[in-house]
């Protein structure tokens, strides 16, 4: 029997017209580092990567064309951020990141206080803040 332990990545497939916006708004705006330029500049690899934590990233691929967003399985990211919501809404003000809902969210680690936002391309992310244990 397999043992399956933890998500290790998600491929997000960005359109090519909004894929610097989008690697700044991780990387910039979020505060993720993005690993790989070398490879992806020189055609390597065709993806850049956002690093959430040592054990998980998130890729991000230029496609010609743009998805609908309708035609995408996936309804949001959920990053969890081991601070607090306040922090979190902090954050995203100064970031400039419109904030378009609060919640208490139920995952991984159970219920906790998050914020919805959306990248440049609309994919809904959900910031997680640190529960209550």
């Amino acid at each position: 029997v397999m043992q399956i332990t933890a998500l290790d990545h998600i491929k997000l497939r960005v359109p090519a017209t909004q894929f610097d916006e989008t690697v700044a708004f991780y990387e910039s705006g979020l505060g993720l580092p993005i690993e790989g330029r070398d490879l992806f500049d020189s055609g390597e690899k065709p993806f850049l990567t956002a690093r959430i934590a040592a054990d998980s990233v998130l890729h991000l691929e230029p496609v010609e064309g743009s998805p609908a967003l309708a035609d995408r399985p996936v309804d949001h990211l959920a990053i969890r951020v081991e601070t607090t919501i306040e922090a979190i809404i902090e954050h995203c003000e100064t970031a400039g990141i419109p904030i378009d809902r609060r919640l208490d969210a139920l995952g991984a680690r159970g219920e906790a206080p998050a914020v919805y936002i959306h990248d440049p391309m609309g994919m809904r992310v959900e910031l997680k803040a640190q529960g209550t244990d």
